[in-house]
């Protein structure tokens, strides 16, 4: 039952966060910077979804051993944000 409600608001925060990424296009020249600006956001809402997903499955699943795997999708996303904003910092 923790684990269903840890779930909501970070499911909530990446429903935030996609929305303000819909909401505030950024408007870039290049094709490479707006690719690099789309994968910066959509890492952030994934994010998040991936997060509260992953507790939302624990908490839900009754046997949650072999889902443990998934924790790794969160890390992959926060490494994934990094790269494209080291990117767009070099251009």
């Amino acid at each position: 039952m923790l684990e269903i409600v840890l779930a909501i608001p970070l499911l909530l925060i990446g429903l935030g966060s996609a929305w303000r990424s819909l909401a505030d296009p950024v408007t870039a020249e290049d094709a490479g910077t707006r690719f690099l600006v789309a994968v910066h956001q959509a890492s952030k809402a994934g994010f998040w979804f991936a997060f509260g997903g992953f507790f939302l499955a624990y908490g839900i699943l009754e046997e949650p051993g072999g889902f443990r795997w998934f924790a790794l999708v969160p890390v992959g996303m926060a490494v994934l944000r990094l790269a494209s904003a080291l990117l767009l910092a070099r251009r």
